[in-house]
Order: C-alpha cells, then sequence, then structure tokens
C-alpha cells in the first residue's frame, strides 16, 4: 500500500504500512513507485535541494546497526538521482524520508519520531505536522526543513531561543551544533551543520547537564555526520553563544 497523492487521506498508518513492506522484504521501488514520498523526492531533486545538505553514514553512532536497509538506501538515492555508495550517502535523503521509513529501534526511540511527533516543528515554531510528508503545506518535508533550520544556523544571535552554539573545528572542518528553545511551547532542538551543509535536527532537552556532556568528550563529527574525504580531525570547540 503505497503512500498516494496528497488527498487529506494519507495517514501515519499507511506510512507504517509501507515501511512494515520493506523491512519484510518487499522491493523499495515497487512499494514506493507512485509514493507521495517518491513524489516528494522527484520535487527536491529537480529543485536541487539536495545540494543543501551534507553527507551521513547509515550505521547509527548510538546501537552500531543501519537505519534502513541496502536496498531503501539505493531506491531513495535513485529517486534522488544523486551518486552513493553505501554506507554514506545523502543527509537529507536520509535524515528525512529515510527516517520515516525506518523501523529499527533506538535508544531515543524510533528515527521517524522527530517528525511525526511535531516536537522538532513545535520547538522551530511552526505548526506540529510541518515535517510530514502528508501535511497539506506547499513543497515537501524537506524543503520546509532547510527552510526552517538554514536561517537559524546562519545567523543564531538573531533567533530567538538560542540557547546554545557550539563549533568544532580543525583547519578544513567546521561542526556546529545549536540547541534551541522556543519560548512559548518550551520545546526544544538540537540542529547540526558541518561547513554550510544540513546535517539532522531533533527533539533535545536543554538542560546544564545535557550540555555539559556535549563539552565532555574530545571535539569530532557527530549524529552519523561524514566528510566527502579523509580531513585533519576536529582538534577545537568553541562555545559561541
Amino acid at each position: 500500500m503505497a503512500l498516494a497523492a496528497y488527498d487529506g487521506d494519507v495517514t501515519f498508518d499507511e506510512l507504517l504500512a509501507d515501511a512494515d513492506l520493506i523491512d519484510a522484504g518487499e522491493s523499495p521501488q515497487k512499494v514506493l513507485e507512485g509514493s507521495l514520498i517518491a513524489t516528494q523526492i522527484k520535487q527536491d531533486a529537480v529543485a536541487h535541494r539536495f545540494s543543501q545538505w551534507g553527507l551521513s553514514t547509515v550505521i547509527d553512532e548510538n546501537t552500531n546497526a543501519s537505519v534502513i536497509s541496502p536496498e531503501l538506501f539505493a531506491e531513495l538515492h535513485r529517486l534522488a538521482d544523486v551518486d552513493a555508495t553505501w554506507p554514506v550517502g545523502n543527509a537529507g535523503l536520509i535524515h528525512v524520508y529515510g527516517y520515516l521509513l525506518s523501523t529499527v529501534s533506538t535508544p531515543y526511540g524510533p528515527k521517524r519520531d522527530r517528525w511525526t511527533s511535531g516536537d522538532v516543528a513545535r520547538a522551530l515554531g511552526l505548526e506540529p505536522d510541518t515535517f510530514v510528508p502528508w501535511s497539506a503545506l506547499p513543497t515537501t518535508p524537506l524543503h520546509r526543513l532547510e527552510q526552517a533550520l538554514s536561517p537559524i544556523l546562519a545567523t543564531p544571535e538573531k533567533t530567538p531561543g538560542t540557547a546554545f552554539v557550539m563549533q568544532e573545528t580543525s583547519d578544513h572542518i567546521t561542526a556546529t551544533t545549536l540547541l534551541i528553545r522556543h519560548p512559548d511551547t518550551q520545546h526544544s532542538a538540537l540542529l547540526y551543520a558541518v561547513d554550510g551543509k544540513l546535517l539532522t535536527a531533533f527533539p533535545f532537552e536543554i538542560t546544564q547537564s545535557s550540555i555539559d556532556a556535549l563539552q565532555s568528550e574530545p571535539p569530532r563529527l557527530r549524529y552519523n555526520a561524514v566528510v566527502d574525504e579523509p580531513r585533519q580531525p576536529l582538534d577545537t570547540r568553541r562555545v559561541l553563544q
């Protein structure tokens, strides 16, 4: 049962059904053919939106297991017309569409929860359904996420609710971690980018202990980020806000 074009009836249950079919061994191409997710990925590809996103591995740093299958990984990148070699691919494809279709469990719950729960959207002051495929909002969840995250990461000092900004760098890499809490909803999230490319966003409880934890280990690439070639390891940390 593939997701149809938006008609008001596309549901979370249908998303789960498609994810379960793929997990059970159905061809991702067959399941997603003509689906809303496939249509949106193609729209993003035509608009060159994946170029705004960095690289990510599908091997989760918390579980050391892949968040999607090699077959789904290949199909998402085929739809997007993006070259990728397992397990490293486009972070937008993986963290948005791949996570929506992921069935793996993590210590923080299903990967899709960050979008379907609405908590990231609430932290950014948006409607809870902003980042789900079946939203009646125009464009795609990937585009809406890019539009929300890019201005915040570019000028965090101008964004109400920015609570913490940290850069971890080397001579060639700058990785930015930003924590934001919406003044009204009190929902909070972590945003992450590497070298100006978006990587991910997820709900994050902002406390002194959680901030301390971010600074308790040597600088490193986080949240499954990958750079496109071997470079000098991150060795410097600066807290900007």
